[in-house]
């Protein structure tokens, strides 16, 4: 499998001092967004609480994410892999977000999948692609581009 062809967002800008609080274990793991009701397109309770960690197998890290994003209450779900970097993790949090918020607002309703790294083949079930998005990161006076990826999967429900 070859790497996905990466989106320039590099119109996209986050301020690292504003990107979401998360400290996640040092292990494999999905931090779930849950929703205070079902998502709907319109609704005005679409406010993400951050809210769970949930530890998993390597190997069945992709899928599982999946099934999670399918349920209704689920806003955005992430992979964060042992060995990925907190910033990495975070931004791809914020721009999992950004995106949820696009797709509501153009009346969909969005099941999201992010993650900071990019997993190997073996985790990857058939089917399955990813979309990257290069966005930039400020940091004071230091701006650097940073990759993330957004998990594609055919609708399952």
């Amino acid at each position: 499998m070859t790497a996905p062809v990466t989106a320039d967002r590099s119109s996209w800008e986050f301020d690292a001092g504003e990107l979401p609080d998360l400290w996640p274990e040092p292990r494999d793991s999905l931090i779930v967004g849950l929703l205070p009701e079902p998502r709907r397109p319109g609704s005005d309770r679409q406010d993400m609480l951050l809210c769970d960690l949930m530890p998993v197998d390597t190997d069945v890290m992709v899928g599982a994410s999946i099934g999670v994003a399918q349920l209704a209450t689920v806003g955005l779900v992430m992979l964060h892999r042992r060995f990925t970097a907190l910033r990495e993790t975070r931004v791809a949090w914020a721009v999992g977000a950004r995106l949820r918020r696009e797709r509501l607002a153009a009346g969909e309703i969005p099941r999201i999948v992010m993650t900071g790294s990019y997993p190997t083949d073996d985790m990857i079930p058939d089917g399955v692609t990813f979309s990257g998005y290069r966005v930039r990161l400020r940091d004071h006076e230091f701006t650097s581009m940073i990759d993330v990826w957004e998990v594609r999967f055919p609708a399952l429900v």
